[in-house]
């Protein structure tokens, strides 16, 4: 596994096995329940990214889990503009997407410009990454706009 799918992967599994301290860091304050529900719910998305993007993943997988950030900046800045009780957490888990993000972001153009074609083997992992690399692309086709798509592959 690459550094920054296990960085996500970590990371998730942190929030999702003990939300309360993770907050807790962020805010200064206990946390209720319905956060730390909401910490573990972010917690699982992270980790499961975090594991679909294991090992070499193109351009195309990290550039659809930069959606999947963005979607997560978008709603944490929504909840620091309506709920000033949840504000620093909000605005705190946003730089935190926003950072794997703009990582995400840097790697897969990295990645497309270096053409990196991964090592993988014969038998069942040649298989998961094949398809991983299948279904990454045919959703890409239908969820990123064409310009990125275009600055990804660097035509």
């Amino acid at each position: 596994m690459s550094w920054f799918p296990a960085v996500r992967a970590g990371y998730g599994a942190l929030l999702l096995l003990a939300p309360g301290p993770v907050v807790r860091l962020y805010t200064g304050h206990p946390t209720d329940r319905p956060t730390r529900v909401v910490a573990r719910v972010l917690g699982a998305r992270h980790l499961l990214q975090g594991l679909l993007s294991a090992g070499a993943p193109g351009p195309t997988v990290l550039v659809l889990g930069v959606e999947a950030d963005i979607a997560h900046v978008a709603s944490m800045l929504g909840v620091a503009a309506l709920d000033p009780a949840r504000r620093r957490a909000g605005l705190v888990d946003a730089i935190g997407a926003g950072s794997f993000a703009a990582v995400g972001l840097v790697l897969a153009r990295r990645g497309s410009r270096n053409r990196v074609v991964p090592r993988v083997g014969g038998g069942p992992v040649a298989r998961l990454a094949a398809r991983r690399k299948v279904t990454a692309t045919m959703l890409a086709r239908w969820a990123l706009p064409a310009s990125l798509r275009h600055w990804v592959s660097g035509r």
